[in-house]
Parts: C-alpha cells; structure tokens; sequence
C-alpha cells in the first residue's frame, strides 16, 4: 500500500466517522435530543425504555472517533505541503484535532454509565443526563480552534494555483462562528440556545457535517496533486522518477 493510498483512506476515514457519529444518535433515540426542560421522570423512563440501544449507538460513537482521528493526520500531512506555512500551525492543526477527538470518546462513556444502571435513583440519572449532553454539545473550543488554524494555514498559501482553494480557508471560518452560539447554553433550559436547540445543536450538526464533507473533497484534491507531481515509476539504471527521465532524455547527446 502507498503513501497516497493511505492518505486517501485517512480523507475517507473522515466521512465513515461522521456518519457513525449522526448513526449513534439514532440508534440511541437521541434524534431530537432529550429536551433539559424534561423532568426527572421523563428522563429516567427514557434511560430504562432504551439502556440497549443507548449503549449499542454510544460504542458506535467511540468508534467513529478512532476514524476521526485518522482525518486529523492527514490535515496535517497536507498542510505542511505548503512552502510558507508556519509549522507551528500544522502543529497545532494537530494538538487541536487531537484535543477535539476526545470529545468522540468521553460523552459515549458517559453516556454508557447513564444506561448502564437504568434502574438507580431518578435524581441520580437525571443528574448524569445533564452532564452527558453538556459534554457532548459544549466543549467546542477545540474544533473552533481547529478551524481557524486550518482556515489561516490555506490562506498562507500564497501562490496563483494554492495547494487547497481559499475559499475552503472560509468554510472553516464560518464553521468555526456556526460553533459559538453553543456558549450560551449553560444559561437555557428552553427554545433555541437550549442544548437541543436550534444554535447549540442543529445548526452546530449542520456546519460539523458540512466541513467533513468539504475537507473530504479538498484533501482528495490535493492527494491527487501530490501524486500527480510525484510521478514516480520504476525504470532501468537507477532512475526514479517519470520527470527525471524526461529531463535525462532532453539533455544534449555526447559522444563516446
């Protein structure tokens, strides 16, 4: 297997993991999210009428951050393909994906400890469901932060053809203002800024979703760049490269 096979797979890894990620919340029964505004009793019945299939969609969600995790590298590996970015961005490119892929693993554990005792007291489960969508929904300063690194690394980029499109440099900046709104939600038990609402949730899925498809789409691009630049192929007497034959063969010829 080749390097750019393996970059591919990483890029791919992406969307697997997102899709697991959405998946988890259905077979959870999370879609719509369980309202804060439910009370104990409600939230309780929903732990003991569902423990399986929260498990079940939880250990899906920790599995679709190993995939993430993969996607993170690559971002990495592109961007320090470009001549004038800062290595401390590819750097922290990866520190921030790192930081934000946690959140793939600790709410799911969470979550399974919820489930795991549908039967303990109500207040007791009422109080851990409060903690497990907090988790979930809150801690969105590391892929802000992500975004905005990637966002000023492509813009680094300053040559006429750049190594990504600058208007993906955009989408991650939007994607990283679509992540704000979420910092409300400590302050809301009810209507749009609430954990299920339309700021801290819906329109965060919308934009988190959105930028896996993009950078899926700009990584496959520049994979294919790089193996386009590459060229190489195996040839006779030590030569490694399609372009180093064809710059032997243009040299003068000389006589024995």
């Amino acid at each position: 297997m080749n390097q750019f096979t393996v970059q591919r797979a990483c890029a791919w890894s992406g969307m697997v993991g997102v899709v697991l990620f959405f998946l988890a919340f259905v077979l959870a029964d999370f879609l719509p999210p369980l309202s804060p505004s439910l009370t104990p009793e409600e939230v309780a019945a929903h732990y003991r009428e569902h423990s399986r299939g929260i498990i079940v969609g939880m250990l899906l969600m920790m599995f679709s951050g190993m995939f993430i995790t993969l996607l993170v590298g690559v971002i990495s590996a592109q961007l320090r393909r470009i001549p004038t970015v800062s290595r401390a961005l590819v750097y922290a490119q990866i520190s921030a994906g790192t930081a934000g892929s946690l959140f793939f693993f600790i709410p799911p554990v969470m979550f399974i400890i919820t489930a795991f005792r549908p039967d303990r007291a109500i207040q007791t489960t009422y109080m851990l469901n409060d903690l497990c969508w907090i988790l979930t929904v809150l801690p969105f300063p590391p892929a802000l932060m992500q975004n905005v690194v990637i966002g000023t690394a492509i813009l680094s980029d300053k040559r006429p053809q750049p190594l990504f499109p600058r208007w993906v440099a955009y989408v991650n900046f939007w994607v990283a203002i679509g992540f704000l709104p979420a910092s409300a939600l400590p302050f809301f038990k009810y209507g749009a800024f609430a954990w299920n609402g339309l700021f801290p949730f819906w329109l965060a899925a919308t934009v988190f979703f959105a930028w896996f498809v993009v950078m899926t789409i700009a990584l496959l691009r520049a994979i294919r760049q790089e193996e386009e630049e590459s060229g190489t192929v195996r040839v006779p007497e030590g030569v490694t490269s399609r372009r180093a034959g064809e710059e032997i063969g243009s040299l003068p010829a000389t006589t024995q």
